[in-house]
């Protein structure tokens, strides 16, 4: 794993924590280390659907630094979700649910805050379908597929990051599907 330390117990921590029937799954750079690539992530994001993220943050209560809001007072340019945050072992944790991203911006450049700037608002697929496993250090940690981090990553405007993991997608073999040491 390539995740720095502070990561990895904050990593266990939510395995140990949170249930096997909430629906959660880690996103983002995090996703990207543990699978290999080339990141520094400066926190872990984890997706669920709404009630799932409220649910972490009760299960989590002792370190809760900001509290879970719903998506209109959460969203972002290209991004909206209910959200919060938690401190685990050091490590921020942000907790996202039921994520959207905008796509078709009608745009070159994203809208300064308050400005629509156009697009759709598209949710991504549902954590407790979407999501897979890796094994790290003999724990199952749920993470999201490679096709939905690039279509965020896309959405987001950050083609460079998306393009990279396409490639990644592209050079994984079509009978394995996965990456090493995932499990679907």
């Amino acid at each position: 794993m390539t995740a720095p330390v502070p990561h990895r117990e904050a990593l266990f921590a939510l395995c140990d924590r949170l249930p096997a029937d909430l629906p959660w799954a880690v996103t983002a750079s995090e996703n990207l280390a543990l699978r290999g690539f080339d990141v520094s992530p400066g926190d872990i994001d984890v997706v669920s659907d709404a009630e799932g993220v409220y649910r972490i943050e009760e299960l989590c209560s002792e370190s809760v630094v900001r509290a879970v809001v719903p998506p209109e007072e959460a969203e972002a340019d290209h991004i909206r979700s209910h959200f919060g945050a938690l401190s685990l072992s050091g490590t921020e944790v942000e907790l996202m649910g039921d994520v959207e991203h905008r796509v078709g911006e009608t745009t070159e450049s994203p809208p300064k805050a308050g400005e629509t700037g156009g697009g759709e608002w598209v949710a991504d697929p549902p954590v407790a379908e979407a999501r897979e496993f890796l094994t790290v250090a003999d724990r199952e940690v749920p993470v999201m597929p490679l096709d939905v981090e690039a279509a965020g990553y896309r959405a987001r405007g950050e083609t460079d990051r998306a393009r990279r993991i396409e490639a990644r997608i592209a050079e994984t073999p079509v009978d394995d599907g996965d990456a090493v040491g995932a499990r679907r």
